[in-house]
C-alpha cells in the first residue's frame, strides 16, 4: 500500500528528494510499531503499521522527541498525516489516526549563507585552483540563485548577453516553473570568456568528460572540493543559492521581487513569500552579536 502512495507522489512529479523524505518517515514509525506490537493480531497475521491508532502515534510522538531531532519529528508527523490520510481516502483504514494529533512546534531554520568575507574567500580559491569553467558555475550560483539542476540545465541557448545587459532563462525549474533572471555585469564578463573558450559541441552550457552535461552529483562534488580547500564547513551548493537570497535581503530589496528571482511561486505564478521570508530571518552570526552586547566585559 505504501508501494502505492509513493508510486501517486512520484506520478505528480515529486521529486526523489521528497520521495526518499516520505519513505524514511514510514520506515521510521514502522519500525517503531514493530518493536511496540510484536505479538500477531487475534487472527493470526501480522501487526502492521497502518493498523495503528491514535494512542500508537501519540505514543510515538513521545518515543520520537526523546530519540530524533526536533525537525526530524516535526517532519515525520507532518508525513504520517498526509499518509494516513490517503489510506483513509482510498478505504484502507477507516480513519486517520495522525490526524487529531497534536504536531510539535520548532523554531524555522535558518538557511545557511556565506558572508562576504567567505564569498570572497570561495573566489579567491576557485581563481588559485580552477578554470575559467568553474569560476563560471560558482559566480552563476552565488549571483542568479540557480539550483544545481538548473546549472546543469542551462543550454547555450538559455544565455542572451550583450553590453549592458544580460537574461538567463529557467525553462523548466523546480516544480516545471519558468523564470528569467538577469546577468550582472559579474556574470556576463566571466560567461563570455567562458563561451568564447569552450571547445564542445555541447548545447548544454557546463559538460563533463562523459557527458554532453554534468550532473548535478559532479557539480556537488566540485563545490566539496573548495569547501576542503576553504575550510568552509557549510558550502554547499544549496548555500551559494541561500547566499544570492540572503544578499538580496540585506540590500532591503523587496521579498516579491526576490521571490521571482528565486523561483519561489505559488501554482497560480504568485510569489510564495512565505517561502522567501527565510532570508529576512537573523542567522547564527546575528543572534551571537545581538547577546554579546550584554556582555559586562
Amino acid at each position: 500500500m505504501i508501494a502505492a502512495f509513493i508510486d501517486k507522489l512520484q506520478r505528480q512529479g515529486k521529486s526523489p528528494t521528497t520521495l526518499r523524505s516520505y519513505q524514511d518517515s514510514w520506515a521510521r514509525f514502522s519500525r517503531w510499531y514493530e518493536k511496540e506490537h510484536p505479538a500477531p493480531t487475534p487472527t493470526g497475521g501480522p501487526m502492521e503499521p497502518q493498523m495503528a491508532t491514535q494512542l500508537d502515534v501519540a505514543n510515538f510522538k513521545r518515543f520520537a522527541a526523546s530519540n530524533f531531532k526536533p525537525n526530524t519529528v516535526a517532519l515525520t508527523l507532518t508525513h504520517l498525516n498526509v499518509i494516513f490520510r490517503w489510506l483513509s481516502d482510498n478505504g484502507h483504514v477507516p480513519d486517520n489516526p495522525a490526524e487529531l494529533v497534536d504536531r510539535i512546534t520548532v523554531p524555522q531554520a535558518t538557511p545557511k549563507w556565506l558572508n562576504r568575507n567567505e564569498q570572497n574567500t570561495l573566489i579567491r580559491a576557485v581563481r588559485q585552483h580552477g578554470k575559467i569553467r568553474e569560476l563560471v558555475m560558482v559566480t552563476l550560483m552565488l549571483h542568479t540563485g540557480v539550483r544545481v539542476q538548473e546549472l546543469c540545465d542551462i543550454r547555450l541557448k538559455d544565455i542572451t548577453i550583450s553590453d549592458r545587459k544580460g537574461t538567463l532563462v529557467i525553462p523548466n525549474g523546480k516544480h516545471s516553473k519558468y523564470r528569467e533572471i538577469p546577468l550582472n555585469v559579474d556574470c556576463r564578463r566571466v560567461l563570455q570568456r567562458y563561451v568564447e573558450s569552450r571547445n564542445t559541441n555541447s548545447d548544454y552550457l557546463f559538460c563533463s568528460q562523459r557527458s554532453e552535461r554534468i550532473s548535478p552529483r559532479g557539480v556537488s562534488f566540485l563545490i566539496a572540493k573548495y569547501a576542503k580547500l576553504t575550510g568552509i564547513d557549510h558550502l554547499t551548493c544549496h548555500t551559494l543559492r541561500h547566499s544570492f537570497g540572503h544578499e538580496l535581503a540585506v540590500r532591503k530589496i523587496p521579498l516579491d521581487v526576490i521571490a521571482r528571482l528565486m523561483g519561489h511561486m505559488k501554482k497560480d505564478g504568485s510569489p510564495n513569500l512565505s517561502m522567501t521570508s527565510r532570508y529576512t530571518m537573523p542567522g547564527e552570526e546575528d543572534l551571537a552579536r545581538a547577546v554579546e552586547e550584554l556582555s559586562w566585559i
